[in-house]
């Protein structure tokens, strides 16, 4: 589409927005026409580029704000969401509370949405403190704009645009009916269920009673939680509107943590204006849709603000206070996390999302010898942004990026080559073997033996060790890494493995890793662990006599042996015992995390 020149008024106005924000950006875009295929006159995308309509900012009545308009766009690059990792890291925190309001699914549009609605109220905020400081009294124009941009939604919208223009009210003090109508509209209307109608039990077949008593009990629970959920999802738009005023002014300087408090408040309002097929008004003034790569999922699940307890907003009933407290929606599932970034590689969300989950869990597992001096490739500098590991933080490349720090502007952390040699291998080796038959959980629901696993990997790994990785279930379904590896990534992509058929142990794969190996030896320590529910007695012959040695054979030439199992007859227990294993019994499969990380302090000695 053809571009306009950025030249005379809108020259000056667009120098006039940086000066009142204090940084320097290539000149934005004008595209005259473009606003109707985006849905907004105006929009920012990453790397930063802004890019305006001044044909439709002028249909909307907002030709004499453009300074407004202008400096609205680059408050995102300013100040929110700021940067893209950041960007992520918000729309993460606002699909967690529309799981805990009660979303069916997560959906882009609204992530997206209530992402725009969030930043666009932390920056019209700031742009309106900086033009009041800089013009003194009087109307500030990013207040002008929206009296123009807002007029044609005032009485068009549902609660949640009437809480989000109210707050603006709230924000800069002005007369309540100024941007909107005075009340809120009703909220809307909720469907109705049908009274469910039962016989009296000893009705009920006799041979079916039982059954019969189950299902009234599930069904009595299930409309506790819904009436739980209901009270979780009350809205009080003029309360709301006054909670989300403070949360702006709060939360300006940590978009990311504010993302979370914002999404508990409108979340709801959201999820029954879906619910009672509501649209909302205006546009997004986002146009960075391209999905995360591996790096950036790591970066983004990493940060420990995106596991923070959903907090319960004043007004809210206690039984909804229980109902958060019990972790719906702490901590966004990995299912839900595969819906939210549906995009991205599924086997990097995957991989990302496990080694997240595990962090609290790993403690490094090394070899106890002398340290020798680490070789390191370094690679370019990149921005350090809030919610990076502290240890990360480059100060001499910080303190020469300027004069002032600010986290996520002029701070720098240092990157090293993906590709460098290997600083000091280490003689620890693990040989990791995960069932991943139709009994055990799918890793893509949530598998507690893929996190126990991933807790185990990366304390060898952050130890300086190996990890290789077998995933088998039934006959010839066997995956995972040939050789040893330092790759994290890979690990936990081979753990994620999944085939979902019978148990029978690879004792061929077994025996041909062991040939050649001798003794285990103190210089040279290796372990072994298999992760299973059931079935392990195939591992010392069963299915397979001829080589019903071949699990104690290799047992020689190992430091440790050990079985993680959930074996309640414990058939295995003599056969393992007898070829020199350990074995660890869970009572559930999600005692697993727990057990392996205290099988980590084992190993280490």
């Amino acid at each position: 589409m053809k571009t306009a020149a950025l030249e005379g008024d809108l020259r000056r106005a667009w120098e006039s927005a940086q000066e009142l924000w204090g940084v320097h950006m290539h000149d934005a875009e004008l595209r005259p026409g473009a606003g109707k295929t985006h849905g907004a006159p105006a929009w920012f995308r990453f790397p930063p580029a802004i890019v305006v309509d001044p044909r439709m900012v002028a249909e909307l009545g907002g030709a004499d704000e453009m300074e407004s308009v202008f400096a609205h766009e680059l408050g995102h690059h300013a100040l929110a969401p700021g940067t893209r990792l950041d960007s992520l890291k918000i729309r993460h925190q606002l699909a967690r509370t529309l799981v805990a309001a009660g979303a069916t699914s997560v959906r882009d549009d609204d992530v997206a949405m209530l992402s725009n609605l969030w930043t666009d109220l932390l920056v019209n905020a700031r742009v309106g403190l900086l033009q009041r400081r800089r013009d003194g009294p009087g109307e500030p124009g990013i207040v002008r704009l929206s009296r123009s941009l807002y007029r044609a939604s005032r009485d068009t919208g549902g609660r949640l645009w009437w809480v989000y223009l109210r707050t603006y009210e709230l924000l800069w003090d002005l007369r309540p009916g100024t941007l909107c109508a005075v009340q809120p509209p009703p909220a809307p209307a909720r469907r109705a269920t049908g009274a469910t109608t039962e016989s009296p039990l000893e009705r009920i077949p006799e041979r079916h009673r039982e059954a019969e008593q189950k299902l009234r009990e599930a069904r009595a629970e299930a409309e506790r939680v819904s009436r739980e959920l209901a009270e979780a999802t009350i809205t009080r738009p003029g309360l709301d509107a006054d909670l989300l005023a403070g949360l702006v002014r709060t939360f300006a300087g940590d978009a990311v943590s504010g993302a979370l408090r914002f999404g508990v408040l409108v979340a709801p309002y959201l999820v029954a204006e879906r619910a009672a097929g509501a649209s909302m008004p205006g546009g997004e003034c986002s146009a960075d849709g391209a999905p995360p790569g591996a790096a950036e999922l790591g970066r983004v699940l990493a940060d420990p603000r995106l596991r923070e307890p959903i907090p319960v907003p004043e007004g809210r009933s206690p039984g909804a206070a229980r109902s958060a407290r019990k972790g719906a929606g702490q901590a966004l599932g990995v299912a839900r996390t595969l819906e939210l970034y549906e995009g991205a590689d599924q086997d990097a969300v995957i991989a990302a999302w496990y080694r997240a989950e595990a962090a609290r869990w790993v403690r490094p597992l090394t070899q106890r010898a002398p340290a020798t001096p680490a070789e390191e490739l370094p690679g370019p500098v990149e921005t350090w942004e809030t919610g990076d590991d502290l240890a990360d933080l480059d100060w001499p490349a910080t303190l020469r990026a300027g004069g002032a720090v600010i986290p996520g502007i002029t701070t720098r952390r240092r990157s090293y080559l993906a590709d460098d040699p290997l600083p000091r291998e280490t003689s620890i080796t693990l040989d990791l073997y995960i069932d991943s038959s139709g009994s055990m959980p799918n890793p893509r629901s949530g598998s507690p033996a893929v996190l126990a696993g991933t807790i185990l990997a990366l304390s060898i790994l952050r130890g300086g060790g190996r990890v290789r990785v077998a995933s088998f279930s039934g006959p010839g379904q066997v995956g995972g890494s040939e050789t040893f590896t330092r790759d994290a990534g890979q690990v936990v992509r081979d753990l994620a493995l999944f085939f979902a058929g019978g148990t029978t142990f690879p004792l061929d794969l077994l025996e041909r890793r062991a040939e050649g190996h001798g003794r285990a030896t103190a210089e040279e320590r290796r372990h072994l662990v298999v992760l299973s529910d059931d079935g392990l007695v195939s591992m010392f012959g069963a299915g397979d006599p001829d080589r019903a040695d071949v699990a104690a054979r290799v047992r020689s030439t190992l430091t440790t042996g050990t079985l993680v199992v959930l074996d309640r007859s414990r058939r295995v227990e003599p056969l393992a015992k007898a070829a020199g294993y350990e074995i660890l019994y869970l009572e559930t499969m999600d005692d697993a995390p727990r057990a392996c990380a205290e099988l980590a302090e084992v190993l280490n000695g």
